[in-house]
C-alpha cells in the first residue's frame, strides 16, 4: 500500500515538472520571440533618454538684407544625475561660476531622470569656468543663440527671445511662427551606470530651419532717425520719444525709433516699460498737427476757400467756454492761420463743419481703428462717437483736443495727403524668405481708401509748404529742397484735476518732402520736453535733421 502511493507520487511530481519545464520553454519563447521588440524597447529605454534640438531661428534682414537679428553657436550645460558624486557640493561650485541659486541646481541634480539641464546658452567665459571644475556627470550640447548686431538700433521694432528662442517681443513675437522652423529629436545613449557612451548623440528626426524676413527697415536711415532723435531727447530732457520715417506712395516703413530703448542681447536687464514699441503702443493727443485733418475736412467738403478771411482777437468763446491762443493774429486767410497755427482761425473754419461729418471724416483718415501694421500691442487710439460728444467738442477736436492718436497713425494720415488723398496700410515686411533664400512670402503695397480728393491734398500740400517757408515750421527748411509740413504743441491732459497741465507738453513735427514729389514723409514727437516745449522748436529741426541726410542717400536730388 505504502509502495504504491509512493509511486503515485513520484508519478505526480514527475508530471508537474513536465508541465513547469513547458511552462519555462513557452515563457522563454514569449519573451524572446513574441515579445522581443517589446523588451527590446523597454531595454533602450533603460539606456536611451531623448530630447528636442531646436532648428535655426531665420534671420531678419533690412530692405538691403543687412543683417539686423541673427544667430550664434552656443553652448548649453546638462546633468547626468545618476553619475554626480558629490551633488550639494557640485551644486555649490555650478552655482557660483553660473549665478545661479544652489538649491535650484541641487534639485535638478537630485532628479531621478537621466537627463537635466543646469543652464541654456552659456557664455563663454561660464563655459571655460565649468571645464576647469573638471566635474563628472557634466556635459555640453551645442545649441543657437539669438543675437544682434547692431545692438540698441531698432530694437523695440525687432523685440527679442526667450531662452527657447520664442519670440517675446516685437517682430520676433508677430513673425514667430515664421521664424522659428521646427524642431527635431535627438537621442542620448547612456553606459550600464548611466554615463554618456561617447560620440553617442544621434539625430532621430531631422530639425527644420525657419524662414527669414526681410524689412522694408533701411538701416543707414534707421540709424540716422536714431542719431537725430536721441539727440533731441537728451538736449530736451524728453520723458520719450518717436521719430518715424516711411515712403508715403506706398506706406515702406524706413524707420522707427524709440526712446528710451534698450540692447536687446540683455533685454532682461532693462525694465518692461522700456520694451514697447512707443510707435503704435502708445497714444498721444495730437495737437495743432491735426489741424490738417481739420482743414482738409474743410476744404473737401467745400465749407471754406484758400481766399476766405479769419480774424484772431487772442481767443474766442465757443458755446460758453472761452479758448485761447498765445498772438493775436488779426485778419488772416486760410494760408495764414494754418502757418500761424492759428488755434482761433482753426476753430472758426472747424465750427463750420457738421459734427457728423467730421467724425466720419476724422475715422476715414484712419483714426480710431488699428493701421493693421505687422506688429503686436498696437492699439487703436480714442475717437469718441459723436453722441458722446460735449457742446465743446467740435472746436476742441479741431485744434487737435478730446482725440488721441498714435504716431503711427498721425504718420500715416498725413501721408496721405503726401499721397494726394489715398491712405496706404503701413509696411513693415517686404517678404519672407526661406533658408535657400527662396521667396515664400511676398507683401505688396495695400490702398486702404481716398480720404480726400488730389485737389485737396495738392491744395494741402500748397497750405502745409507756407508752414515751412514763412511759419511755425520754419526749423524744418532743407536747402534744395521744397519741404511741407505742420507743427504741434499739444498741451497734456491731467487726468488727477480734469484740466489740461500748465507745464506739460508733447512737441510734434510731420511733414514731408520734396513738396513737388513726395518720396519720404517723416513724424516727430518729443513727450514732456524740458525746457522749450514748441513744436517748432523742439521737433522741426529733428525733421530737418532726418531729411536733410536721407534725401541725399535716396539720390533724390535736390531742387533745379
Amino acid at each position: 500500500m505504502l509502495v504504491k502511493e509512493k509511486k503515485e507520487r513520484i508519478t505526480l511530481l514527475f508530471i508537474l515538472s513536465i508541465i513547469f519545464y513547458f511552462l519555462l520553454i513557452y515563457r522563454l519563447y514569449n519573451i524572446q520571440i513574441i515579445q522581443s521588440n517589446k523588451y527590446k524597447e523597454l531595454a533602450q529605454q533603460e539606456h536611451l533618454t531623448s530630447f528636442s534640438i531646436e532648428g535655426e531661428r531665420g534671420n531678419i534682414y533690412d530692405r538691403n538684407l543687412k543683417k539686423l537679428a541673427v544667430n550664434v553657436n552656443t553652448k548649453s550645460l546638462f546633468a547626468i544625475p545618476h553619475q554626480i558624486q558629490e551633488p550639494h557640493k557640485t551644486a555649490q561650485l555650478l552655482s557660483s561660476v553660473l549665478s545661479l541659486e544652489t538649491r535650484e541646481v541641487f534639485n535638478k541634480l537630485n532628479q531621478k531622470n537621466s537627463f537635466t539641464w543646469i543652464k541654456r546658452k552659456l557664455n563663454d567665459i561660464e563655459v571655460e569656468e565649468v571645464k576647469k571644475l573638471n566635474l563628472p556627470g557634466l556635459d555640453f550640447l551645442d545649441e543657437n543663440k539669438r543675437y544682434y548686431p547692431k545692438k540698441n538700433l531698432a530694437s523695440n521694432l525687432l523685440g527679442f527671445v526667450g531662452i527657447d528662442n520664442q519670440g517675446l517681443e516685437g517682430l520676433e513675437l508677430f513673425f514667430d511662427k515664421e521664424l522659428k522652423g521646427l524642431p527635431g529629436l535627438a537621442i542620448l545613449e547612456k553606459d550600464a551606470s548611466g554615463g554618456k557612451i561617447p560620440l553617442s548623440i544621434k539625430r532621430l528626426t531631422n530639425y527644420q530651419d525657419g524662414n527669414s524676413i526681410v524689412l522694408t527697415i533701411d538701416e543707414v536711415i534707421q540709424y540716422i532717425t536714431e542719431e537725430a532723435l536721441d539727440k533731441a531727447f537728451c538736449q530736451y530732457k524728453a520723458k520719450t520719444g518717436v521719430a518715424i520715417v516711411i515712403m508715403p506712395k506706398t506706406g515702406e516703413i524706413l524707420a522707427i525709433a524709440v526712446r528710451p530703448s534698450y540692447d536687446p542681447n540683455y533685454f532682461d536687464r532693462f525694465s518692461q516699460g522700456i520694451w514697447r514699441n512707443r510707435a503704435i503702443t502708445d497714444i498721444y493727443e495730437p495737437g495743432s498737427t491735426f489741424k490738417v485733418i481739420t482743414i482738409a475736412t474743410a476744404l473737401e467738403e467745400g465749407v471754406v476757400k484758400l481766399d476766405d478771411e479769419f480774424y484772431c482777437k487772442g481767443w474766442i468763446k465757443y458755446n460758453g467756454n472761452i479758448f485761447h491762443d498765445i498772438h493775436q493774429h488779426g485778419s488772416q486767410d486760410l494760408i495764414g492761420i494754418v502757418k500761424n497755427s492759428c488755434n482761433i482761425g482753426v476753430i472758426q473754419v472747424g465750427t463750420r463743419l457738421e459734427e457728423k461729418v467730421f467724425e466720419k471724416s476724422i475715422r476715414r483718415f484712419g483714426f480710431g481703428s488699428l493701421t493693421e501694421i505687422n506688429l503686436p500691442g498696437e492699439v487703436g487710439g480714442l475717437v469718441r462717437s459723436t453722441k458722446d460728444w460735449s457742446k465743446i467738442s467740435l472746436a476742441s477736436l479741431s485744434i487737435g483736443q478730446e482725440i488721441a492718436v498714435t504716431p503711427i497713425q498721425l504718420i500715416m494720415a498725413i501721408s496721405a495727403i503726401a499721397n494726394r488723398g489715398t491712405l496706404m496700410k503701413p509696411m513693415i515686411v517686404k517678404e519672407i524668405v526661406d533658408s535657400k533664400q527662396n521667396r515664400v512670402k511676398v507683401f505688396k503695397p495695400k490702398p486702404i481708401r481716398q480720404v480726400v480728393s488730389a485737389e485737396t491734398a495738392l491744395t494741402m500740400t500748397k497750405i502745409l509748404e507756407q508752414v515751412v517757408i514763412d511759419g511755425t515750421g520754419k526749423g524744418a527748411k532743407i536747402t534744395g529742397y521744397r519741404v511741407a509740413g505742420k507743427t504741434g504743441t499739444a498741451q497734456k491732459f491731467d487726468f488727477s484735476t480734469g484740466k489740461y497741465s500748465k507745464n506739460k507738453y508733447s512737441a510734434l513735427f510731420v511733414g514731408y518732402a520734396p513738396v513737388e514729389n513726395p518720396q519720404i514723409a517723416i513724424l516727430v514727437l518729443l513727450d514732456e520736453p524740458q525746457g522749450s516745449y514748441y513744436g517748432g522748436i523742439v521737433a522741426a529741426p529733428v525733421f530737418q535733421e532726418i531729411a536733410s541726410k536721407v534725401l541725399p542717400y535716396l539720390s533724390i536730388p535736390p531742387n533745379q
